[in-house]
């Protein structure tokens, strides 16, 4: 098997058709490092991190990294570099992974993409073709101050600049409004104009950047959660709580902020009570342990629609130029563990040597899981940025976080989730309450 795939991937290399590359995709916990590892031993691949707190320092337990021993010497590139105090965004992960799939390429391998940071994933396989070829210009010091400034700034910033990108972005979402005003400065040009170019280029040609070939490995949600929440709990036993205190230590020491670089990783700030605490209250341990287990929850379904309802729908638009340059997205079972071998690694070398023939014949997915796929009849476009109902901003005065902000959806639909939520509910029978107290008092009164 060895040998025969990889004079396939040889003979493949010498196509004229764009170089090959492999996108590992799948929930936190569902054996992406795992089958990465195995893949490359067989195809002569070497591996790119697409995770936005992978590339940070240590801390490899919380960040979940592949462990040193398991990864049987397979070089991972974009990993483990960036400093705790540095601010990691876009441009610089784009930069550094592109760099190491020349080199990979150059080199006769092939660059296997691994990791759950979506919009880092998308600006690899994707082109994005007005920017990439726009000349941009330095940032001047009072750009740079205002896009690492407070959210707010950025929001009515972004407002005069592009007022229908502005209501596309939730007012708080810093990087996604970061991002916006950050092509403003450097280009000259309007997100929106940016955005509407690129959806006509991709009427007209695909818009793949390498001959690509999307894994998703899938679990059932009952089995994954399972999974995960002894993941929570193993990786306490094996040295989570030590990092954490160095992280809080860092965090003290330097007046982090729990929205930006390191500090976001999932198990950071669900723990702060009890670092506040001198870790005194076990009480407040209990309450983080669970809170981590929920959001590591929270984000596996993130992740999953993510795939369903972004990736997938724009891969399946491939099929428009009949996959000239791949696009195919094949699920592989990793539901139980018993059968790994046959539903994941048999299969998915199975679909590797098929895509070095340029001969894909296997089904895309398992007949248990074609539910998962989108019917290429079903398409649709999952992004029409002049749809304004879809983008007004709803405000409930009724919900208020800690600073007394009020909540705000984005969307129609958002707002909906938002009315029946037991958050909305709760705080609208307390509301009532209130209000009925204070008018009693008010009658009392005359």
């Amino acid at each position: 098997m060895i040998t025969r795939l990889f004079k396939l991937f040889q003979a493949h290399m010498k196509n004229p058709i764009k170089k090959p590359i492999i996108s590992i995709v799948g929930t936190t916990g569902v054996g992406k490092s795992q089958f990465s590892i195995e893949l490359a031993k067989k195809i002569n691949g070497e591996i790119i991190n697409a995770d936005s707190m992978q590339v940070y320092k240590g801390v490899d337990i919380i960040t979940n990294k592949h462990p040193l021993k398991e990864r049987d010497g397979i070089v991972h590139h974009v990993i483990d570099h960036v400093g705790w105090g540095e601010e990691y965004f876009i441009h610089r992960f784009n930069k550094e992974a592109n760099k190491a799939i020349e080199d990979i390429h150059a080199r006769g391998k092939i660059p296997i993409i691994v990791g759950g940071t979506h919009y880092y994933l998308q600006t690899l396989l994707f082109n994005n073709k007005t920017l990439e070829n726009e000349k941009e210009r330095e940032l001047t010091d009072g750009e740079i101050k205002l896009l690492d400034g407070p959210t707010d700034r950025l929001f009515e910033e972004l407002r005069k600049i592009d007022p229908l990108v502005a209501e596309k972005f939730h007012p708080q979402d810093h990087r996604k409004l970061r991002r916006a005003v950050e092509i403003w400065y450097t280009t000259g040009q309007k997100p929106s104009d940016l955005y509407i170019e690129q959806k006509l280029d991709e009427l007209e040609q695909s818009s793949l950047k390498y001959n690509t070939l999307v894994f998703w490995l899938y679990s059932e949600p009952k089995v994954l959660q399972d999974r995960l929440d002894k993941r929570v709990d193993k990786m306490m036993e094996i040295g989570a709580k030590e990092e954490i205190d160095e992280l809080y230590k860092f965090y003290s020491e330097n007046n982090g902020d729990c929205t930006s670089g390191i500090f976001q990783v999932i198990g950071f700030k669900e723990f702060l009570p009890w670092m506040e605490n001198k870790k005194q209250d076990q009480a407040n341990f209990t309450h983080g342990l669970e809170r981590m287990k929920i959001r590591t929850r929270q984000y596996a379904k993130y992740q999953v629609k993510w795939i369903q309802k972004t990736l997938h729908l724009e891969l399946q638009k491939e099929s428009k130029f009949d996959y000239v340059n791949g696009g195919r997205l094949y699920i592989l079972d990793a539901t139980d563990l018993s059968h790994w071998d046959e539903n994941v690694r048999a299969r998915g070398l199975a679909v590797v040597e098929q895509f070095f023939q340029q001969n894909m014949t296997i089904s895309e997915a398992p007949d248990n899981l074609t539910h998962l796929l989108i019917e290429k009849s079903n398409l649709k476009s999952n992004k029409s940025i002049g749809s304004e109902k879809r983008w007004k901003h709803y405000k409930c005065d009724i919900c208020k976080d800690k600073n007394g902000v009020s909540f705000i959806a984005v969307g129609e639909y958002s707002w909906s989730l938002h009315l029946n939520s037991r958050r909305h509910k709760k705080n609208t029978n307390a509301s009532s309450k209130r209000k009925h107290v204070e008018e009693m008092i008010r009658l009392h009164r005359k």
